[in-house]
């Protein structure tokens, strides 16, 4: 079984102390296996409750939902332990006191090695040299898809939605990006109203801290380490518990560039363990200067307070439940139904800026649903490495708040159109399965739990409305404002739903999952992130302004 060490100031470290993760293309065909597993470290009282008196599981949590469901459906598990041994994939270090210390420590010693605004020699790296490294580590990346793949698909990532993320990050695109990216810290100069000069930059924090998340490892590794490293500073990558591996070679790839390259081992460095616990541990650690956090607005708005109160830095990646509107007397119904169909259910619709609630014009309404549908059964379950296959199993989290969620929903009245029930590898119904089956559904009101809550499953709700006004008054009517898509014909609707939703970002005739170099690092309004659109790069730094009298001798000639 392969060990993935952590990353300590620029070595590999070993700890002795392991989380043992299964191959989840074998559990994704047999989800016996990972309770077999559970169930193996298990006290002999809980194994007697699993396999005895199933009645006495907890409710409380989705993992003891599921395995009731799973005990319920399909009995007690039984594998052997050669058929237990296989499925054990790797093994992840888990992080120690004494490595996050010396993880800090070596942050705080190279960070000032990684900012150098004015260019003096031997002072540190500039703008442009972080530029060029960051750019190389990601070709360096690149290079190495194979590998990737492998653990993707190890992770439970179907190859499909792989390169879909491969894709945001081609070459040209991600050159384009670090180099927009970094305009945004580079040293203004201006004259002063005395005679002398002003100058203002962005200066890092000195050590930040990433926590990514689960649905997106990769993808988002990328933006978080990029930015961060760019910024100038010490990044310390925290991986997501459920899916480590493919964030330890991405930090692996980027220590082991950047050293060839001459930078600072504390550039980059990588620390496992407990989010919770390593969250209080930098957040109330004063080497730390910044964190990035992905996750739900709830406990995301609870840190970012917290972290005020402890001086530290937070940019928060939070919830969304994002509005389209599909408008108009001519509007092209094949594409968008095509479009709201890729950005609904990628990924099984884990995805914060995925289209979470459609309105339709009530003519075009019924239409629009029958394409939708057929766009569905398009989509496939099924194991990673299958090219077919473009849905992964959700977490147990999402899982049961979805199906939470469409209980509320249909007592309430609305009609599920197609799909609305769990399902297998193999897509057969499973009332234990991993998966759940693309689900449209009609007759929804604005009450249901659906348009109240973020909804991070394949679950798409759909509300005919008579006007663009009340179109407007729905969509704003949620605790959240990420991103906001329009399909209209009418540019003066266009105008109009720009400037009036509640939402950081608004994208207009194109997939509402495009992304674009120029284009902020998400962000959003209310409980989607309240200050709007935002660059990590900025989030990362705070500004500093220098004035220089007339005739006082400041930068290099």
């Amino acid at each position: 079984m392969k060990v993935y060490p952590i990353l300590v100031d620029g070595e590999e470290v070993d700890t002795g102390q392991y989380t043992i993760y299964p191959d989840m293309e074998k559990v994704i065909e047999d989800p016996g296996l990972a309770i077999s597993l559970q169930m193996r470290g298990a006290s002999v009282f809980n194994r007697f409750v699993f396999s005895r008196l199933p009645s006495l599981i907890p409710k409380g949590s989705p993992e003891m939902r599921y395995l009731r469901d799973y005990r319920k459906h399909h009995g007690v598990p039984k594998h052997t332990k050669d058929e237990l041994d296989e499925v054990a994939y790797a093994k992840v270090s888990l992080a120690r006191e004494s490595d996050i210390n010396r993880a800090l420590d070596a942050g705080v010693r190279d960070h000032k090695a990684l900012f150098n605004p004015f260019k003096e020699p031997e002072m540190g790296l500039t703008l442009e040299e972080r530029t060029e490294a960051v750019y190389k580590a990601g070709l360096a990346l690149k290079g190495r898809y194979k590998d990737v793949a492998e653990i993707s698909v190890k992770e439970g990532m179907p190859i499909e939605t792989l390169k879909w993320t491969w894709e945001l990050f081609e070459p040209k695109a991600y050159r384009q990006s670090v180099d927009l990216w970094g305009e945004l810290l580079d040293v203004i100069e201006t004259p002063g109203g005395d005679g002398g000069k002003n100058y203002r930059f962005r200066e890092p924090y000195g050590v930040a801290c990433l926590f990514t998340p689960y649905n997106s490892p990769l993808a988002l590794g990328i933006w978080s380490f990029t930015s961060s490293i760019l910024a100038g500073n010490s990044t310390i990558l925290k991986p997501p518990n459920k899916v480590p591996l493919s964030s330890i070679l991405l930090g692996r790839i980027y220590m082991e560039t950047l050293l060839e390259m001459g930078l600072p081992p504390a550039t980059v460095q990588l620390l496992t363990g407990s989010g919770k616990q390593l969250m209080h541990r930098f957040m109330t650690d004063s080497r730390v200067g910044a964190l990035v956090w992905y996750g739900d607005s709830d406990r995301g708005l609870e840190l970012w307070a917290d972290s005020m109160k402890q001086r530290v830095q937070m940019a928060p990646e939070l919830a969304g439940s994002d509005a389209c509107l599909v408008w108009g007397q001519d509007v092209d119904l094949q594409f968008a139904a095509k479009m709201i169909t890729h950005a609904r259910y990628l990924g099984s619709g884990q995805a914060c800026m995925a289209v979470k609630r459609l309105l339709v014009q009530d003519t075009l309404h019924d239409e629009l649903v029958r394409l939708i549908i057929e766009e569905t059964e398009k989509l496939h379950v099924g194991l990673p490495s299958d090219p077919k296959v473009s849905l992964p199993p959700l977490g147990l989290t999402a899982l049961y708040l979805l199906i939470d969620q469409l209980e509320d929903a249909v007592a309430k009245g609305a009609k599920i159109q197609v799909g609305g029930y769990r399902c297998n590898y193999l897509d057969e119904p499973d009332p234990a399965g991993l998966f759940y089956k693309p689900t449209v559904l009609t007759d929804v009101t604005v009450d249901m739990r659906v348009m109240q809550e973020e909804v991070f499953a394949p679950a798409l709700p759909v509300v005919s409305v008579s006007s663009v006004d009340e179109a407007i008054r729905i969509a704003n009517g949620s605790r959240y404002g990420l991103r906001s898509p329009i399909f209209t014909d009418n540019a003066k609707t266009r105008r109009q739903w720009a400037r009036e939703i509640e939402a950081a970002g608004i994208i207009v005739g194109q997939d509402p999952l495009y992304y674009d170099p120029p284009m902020p690092h998400l962000g959003g309004y209310k409980d989607s992130g309240i200050i709007g659109g935002k660059y990590f790069t900025e989030m990362l730094t705070r500004m500093k302004y220098v004035h220089v009298g007339p005739d006082v001798e400041f930068t290099q000639t």
